[in-house]
């Protein structure tokens, strides 16, 4: 016998009445579950989170990883990873895609700290010196575009020394308008003083 529109309307209201009871049970089930686990220690909570939780409804699985994160009352010792959890490596790993942008700032500012330190090194004297002898000294100095900057190192007067490579010392000195002159000359030539004056 076919069914009749009110048979149809019956099994549809029966039907729905059934779906309405089944997810009032599911979130029942799934909120005992949840307080059950909310009463556990943390690491046992990370654990069923790590598990999936299956047991629990989406938006109670969200409730229980707020309370991994935030411990309401009670502050518990750190639980080091063990067989069951996460290795720290794994974890860290886990969050490296939502650290990137971070990662990336810091390692731009450390090159450019770095690369800072390294020009004020290349750029800065490490004393000042003048020539030992009462007498001017040849000297062949070489401007920042290559050519020929000077050819003596007079004396009594102040030079920058760079650094000491091997028995030479590398010399600076600032010509207005066009840059340093650099040269090279015997370490044994030269005497520190206390100042550029």
């Amino acid at each position: 016998m076919p069914a009749t529109p009110e048979d149809v309307r019956a099994r549809i209201a029966a039907a729905a009445r059934v779906a309405r009871e089944a997810a009032t049970a599911a979130e029942q089930e799934s909120r005992a579950a949840l307080d059950r686990l909310k009463a556990r220690p943390a690491a046992e909570r990370f654990a069923a989170l790590e598990d999936g939780a299956p047991q629990l409804l989406p938006e109670h699985r969200r409730e229980l990883l707020r309370s991994v994160r935030e411990p309401a009352g009670k502050v518990e010792p750190l639980v080091r990873p063990t067989a069951r959890h996460a290795s720290a490596f794994a974890v860290w790993r886990g969050r490296l895609p939502f650290q990137a942008r971070r990662l990336t700032r810091d390692a731009l500012l450390a090159l450019c700290l770095v690369s800072a330190i390294g020009l004020a090194y290349r750029r800065t004297p490490t004393a000042w010196v003048e020539v030992r002898s009462d007498q001017d000294v040849g000297a062949t100095w070489v401007m920042p575009n290559g050519q020929a900057g000077g050819d003596r190192l007079v004396a009594g007067r102040a030079y920058a020394q760079m650094r000491i490579i091997g028995d030479k010392t590398e010399l600076r000195d600032w010509h207005p308008g066009v840059g340093y002159a650099v040269t090279r000359v015997p370490t044994n030539w030269l005497r520190t003083r206390a100042g550029p004056h």
